[in-house]
């Protein structure tokens, strides 16, 4: 099955990030994943403060892990590699997700490096259709 994992490190912490994701890497091959394709680095303001940090490092990339069926019994590798991610001061926040019905990581790198300000300028546009439409609605 393919999970996709996102990480996100301090920005104090940039210098140190290859090694981060070096460790991160090891984890989930130790807990039997396979590492998949390309993988996606980006930085970011935060929305919200997040222990003292205001801009980070985000890393996405997929893996597979073998089916229930073919691990050992009573086995939960996802729970093993969260246990392990949670006790990594390095890492402010991760998630991991089935991948089977997400976009593609290049997709989803497009939107993830598009500059924010661009969102807000579509999002006008889009207000802007809606209450030009209203006016038009209300007036029948």
């Amino acid at each position: 099955m393919e999970y996709e994992l996102m990480f996100l490190i301090a920005d104090k912490d940039r210098s140190e990030f290859d090694r981060i994701k070096d460790e991160v890497k090891k984890l989930v091959e130790t807990a039997g994943g396979t590492w998949t394709g390309e993988s996606v680095e980006f930085e970011r303001k935060l929305a919200y403060e997040i222990k003292h940090n205001w801009k980070g490092t985000y890393f996405v990339q997929r893996f597979t892990l073998p089916d229930a069926d073919e691990r050992e019994e009573g086995s939960n590798v996802i729970g093993d590699i969260t246990k392990q991610l949670n006790l990594n001061k390095d890492i402010l926040r991760y998630i991991i997700v089935n991948a089977a019905e997400l976009p593609s990581l290049e997709d989803f790198a497009k939107e993830a490096t598009k500059d924010p300000r661009e969102h807000k300028t579509e999002l006008k546009e889009k207000g802007e259709k809606i209450d030009g439409k209203l006016e038009k609605a209300l007036k029948l």
